[in-house]
């Protein structure tokens, strides 16, 4: 194997937790909304398949999960500290802008609110980058995925000046983020 193209093995946890930036600590976030509603679908999945259900459960459970807000919540955060303009995604959304903006603006400010004392995700994000890691290799969260599986991790920007990506491309294209406190860029 060319060392030259093998992609550098990157440890989030052992990331510094300001070495994160906005765009990290999104993408992290929405990886895991998405996990997490997969997890959970996978058990509605079994229990209807199973029929383990006590009468009213179906729907029960269906509304309790409501994960097309959840999901859709974290989405929208994630493409406005990219930098997506809400009349962008107004469009996807088949809203104006106006009503997009109320709709999930609350959630972006409450996002960019977060500090790591309210927000398990911002307090260690590297534990959440590598619980993302492990989902997306194994598809199942508690079970090891093949050696040096870091999809996620790899492209952090965090991650950048131990694999040395250049991390200012990443800036440019997601508008407002901060450059990772460790690089010199």
């Amino acid at each position: 194997m060319n060392n030259d193209t093998a992609v550098p093995h990157v440890d989030p946890q052992q990331l510094p937790r300001d070495s994160f930036t906005n765009s990290d600590l999104v993408r992290i976030e929405l990886v895991r909304a998405a996990a997490s509603i997969a997890r959970e679908l996978d058990e509605y999945v079994q229990m209807v398949a199973e029929d383990e259900a006590q009468a009213g459960d179906y729907v029960r459970l269906a509304k309790a999960h409501r994960a097309n807000d959840f999901l859709m919540g974290a989405a929208v955060v994630a493409e406005r500290v990219r930098g997506t303009s809400w009349e962008v995604l107004a469009e996807v959304l088949g809203l104006n802008a106006e009503e997009a903006e109320e709709e999930w603006g609350r959630a972006e400010a409450r996002w960019r609110r977060e500090t790591p004392v309210t927000s398990v995700h911002r307090k260690d994000p590297g534990y959440f980058a590598a619980a993302a890691d492990e989902y997306i290799t194994t598809g199942s969260p508690g079970r090891i995925g093949p050696a040096g599986g870091r999809p996620l991790s790899a492209s952090l920007d965090a991650a950048a000046h131990l694999t040395g990506r250049d991390v200012a491309a990443a800036d440019q294209a997601f508008a407002g983020a901060p450059v990772c406190a460790h690089c010199s860029r």
